[in-house]
């Protein structure tokens, strides 16, 4: 098997601060060979820009996970783009709309009516935050940022792939929307207490860290192989983990696509892959795995 390189970005829609982390790796059959944890340098507008240009260099057989929603709530979608059918659709909308605060309006006012709605395929993995949520934590700029990205790596020359879109003509990287948490849940590993903002006595958020990569290296798929510095990095800073965790649900994807809920649609209507493509789609094993 050909050696294909793998990405776990850990994204990020802080006005300030170096936070975006990113995790480059290289797979060969079954082992994951982490190279490199860094953060891009510089505030938001210069570390989007150098994220876009590492996307931009990988090779076409490339897989990229990405931590931030990659589109909305149906509903408040329509409403960004009244007639959008698929996530480009609302990419656009949403680059057109320039500013966050207008973003920030728009989803208020909404908010007011309807609350803070999840996706419909995010009722699959019990829920998570809703793209719309904006306090602890606070999802709204990351899926707004997250979304401009999107949008230009979609129309640039490049031919990003991001399931479940069709492909079409398309022959680039693959770039698909992971959530950290989701996964450690089903590697079964400790999903929560591992960040340092979060209070609990259910012990260090450095020892949980600590729990979490020992598990991650009894992984039956991928075998993962971390030097001792990135293995540091991970355990100091839970960013930095998430993009390993990241990574290695890109790697797994690679490695066995079957073991994936994906969308698969209701006979005739294909409802669910038609309400993927506008709204976006966690990809995540489809039941819990071993860790051991």
């Amino acid at each position: 098997m050909a050696e294909r390189t793998i990405v776990g970005v850990d994204f990020s829609g802080r006005k300030s601060g170096n936070t975006t982390w990113v995790t480059k790796a290289a797979l060969q059959g079954n082992t994951l060979d982490v190279d490199l944890c860094c953060r891009p340098a510089g505030n938001r507008g210069k570390a989007y820009e150098k994220l876009e240009n590492l996307l931009h260099e990988l090779r076409d057989d490339a897989v990229g996970a990405l931590d931030f929603p990659f589109s909305l709530p149906r509903d408040f979608a329509i409403e960004v783009a009244p007639n959008a059918s698929r996530m480009p659709d609302v990419w656009e909308a949403v680059a057109n709309i320039k500013e966050y605060s207008r973003f920030d309006k728009l989803r208020r006012y909404f908010v007011e009516r309807h609350g803070e709605m999840i996706r419909r395929g995010d009722a699959n993995f019990g829920g998570p935050f809703s793209p719309l949520k904006a306090v602890n934590p606070d999802m709204l700029p990351m899926t707004f940022h997250g979304m401009r990205m999107l949008h230009r790596l979609w129309t640039s020359d490049k031919g990003f792939r991001v399931p479940p879109l069709c492909a079409d003509k398309r022959c680039g990287p693959t770039l698909l929307e992971t959530m950290p948490g989701v996964l450690l849940r089903r590697f079964g590993l400790p999903a929560t207490n591992y960040k340092s903002k979060n209070k609990s006595n259910k012990g260090r958020p450095e020892d949980v860290r600590e729990t979490i990569l020992d598990g991650l290296e009894k992984l039956s798929a991928p075998t993962l192989k971390i030097p001792d510095n990135e293995k540091e990095r991970c355990l100091t800073n839970a960013d930095c983990l998430d993009s390993l965790v990241a990574a290695i649900g890109a790697a797994l994807w690679v490695i066995d696509k079957s073991q994936f809920l994906i969308p698969r649609g209701t006979i005739p209507t294909n409802e669910e892959i038609a309400l993927a493509r506008l709204e976006g789609w966690i990809y995540a094993p489809s039941k819990p795995l071993n860790s051991v």
